[in-house]
């Protein structure tokens, strides 16, 4: 087991310091997230025979002080968990065997137990920084069993805390994430053009465009919603099997976990026909509210402050705001801060967000309008990283 991480993990370094600052001495994280985050790992969305055949999910224990770091996987992760950690090579407990029995949870709690051994925790009192959202329950059970000199305290606000700012690294990581999104809504534009089509065949379509351009199958989550459902806001609405008619409204919110990073766009369109004036009003509302937005993502602003310049816009044409703003993205696809009015968060150089301010008519109506890109925020400014073109003009 490998215990001294690259001296070029900025990521774990962040965290090691703000963990060094509630008085940790090491952090044992078990987030999807947050393991991602220090060790470059991608822990799988834990979905089919992988997540129920493991007893444990993937846990990185890393001292604060010091670069001793441990990451225990489950064998069905430790090919990818090999190729990808920055903690070194993983500690692996089995899952399951066809041919002989296997104690998977044995397996786990052994493994969990030699990090925490070999990170000195037996001997010494130590302050552990843990998740207590994920942490499993037989880790709590072994540190109070064998490792009672281990005081625990929440490390989760310490963690984000640390992944606020991106570094340069998970920057390239969302701008690749971006162009996935691009290409998404590239796809849609062109499948709009014609009605008749379902809506599972449209995403059907346009995702294994996004996992050609990967290379492989990547998470994807959000909704493909057309017609009367994208008058209200009831997410996540599909796709269903629904086929489209000329002047239904298309909407898609689409999210997409490439490298452990997410992306989060969002774009509307008219099927088949060019949108009249009453669909431009809403279409034109959210644009307008997302670029009032978009223009306060400024070094020393707030989040509430971006919030208020979108709310402004939203008055200007004679609408109310109906719902938040946007939201950071990283590991995370919804991160703090949030762009809502009691968020007072500073806006700094290296946050990336995902501004998804709607417009809607409401039940009974025909048309309602989401216009969402991601946006780093830089020393002069905001940047734009989502490329494709808004769906109505």
């Amino acid at each position: 087991m490998t215990t001294k991480p690259q001296s070029t993990n900025e990521e774990l370094a962040r965290a090691q310091a703000e963990a060094a600052a509630i008085g940790c001495d090491f952090m044992l994280l078990s987030s999807l997230h947050n393991v991602t985050y220090v060790s470059g790992f991608e822990v799988p969305v834990p979905v089919g025979a992988g997540a129920e055949t493991a007893y444990g999910v993937s846990v990185a224990l890393c001292a604060v002080r010091d670069e001793g770091s441990w990451l225990v996987v489950s064998a069905a992760n430790a090919s990818a968990a090999r190729a990808q950690s920055r903690l070194g090579a993983p500690a692996v407990f089995g899952t399951f065997d066809s041919f002989n029995p296997l104690d998977s949870r044995l397996q786990f709690i052994e493994q969990s137990r030699t990090a925490l051994i070999q990170a000195g925790l037996q001997r010494a009192t130590v302050t552990l920084g843990v998740e207590s959202r994920t942490m499993p329950y037989a880790l709590v059970e072994l540190l109070a069993r064998e490792f009672p000199n281990a005081r625990l305290v929440n490390v989760e606000d310490a963690i984000q805390r640390a992944r606020l700012i991106k570094t340069a690294r998970e920057i390239g990581l969302l701008r690749h994430a971006a162009q996935i999104g691009d290409i998404g809504h590239q796809a849609l534009a062109e499948l709009v053009k014609q009605a008749g089509r379902t809506e599972f065949e449209m995403w059907a379509d346009l995702t294994s465009r996004m996992f050609s351009a990967v290379g492989h199958d990547i998470p994807v989550s959000g909704e493909l919603v057309t017609g009367p459902r994208t008058t209200t806001v009831n997410y996540p609405g599909g796709p269903r099997n629904r086929v489209t008619a000329v002047g239904d409204a298309a909407l898609m919110d689409i999210s997409q976990r490439i490298d452990g990073y997410w992306s989060d766009v969002t774009n509307t369109h008219v099927i088949g026909r060019e949108p009249n004036d009453h669909e431009r009003k809403y279409a034109r509302a959210s644009q307008a509210a997302f670029d009032a937005a978009t223009e306060n993502l400024r070094p020393g602003r707030l989040a509430s402050q971006a919030w208020a310049a979108a709310n402004d816009a939203y008055h200007k044409h004679g609408l109310e705001m109906p719902h938040y703003m946007g939201h950071q993205i990283g590991v995370v696809v919804n991160e703090l801060p949030r762009i809502v009015p009691y968020d007072h968060s500073e806006i700094h150089a290296g946050m990336v967000f995902s501004l998804e301010p709607g417009s809607y008519e409401g039940p009974g109506g025909t048309f309602g309008a989401r216009s969402e890109k991601m946006v780093l925020v830089t020393a002069t400014g905001p940047e734009v990283l989502s490329n494709f073109e808004w769906g109505i003009t």
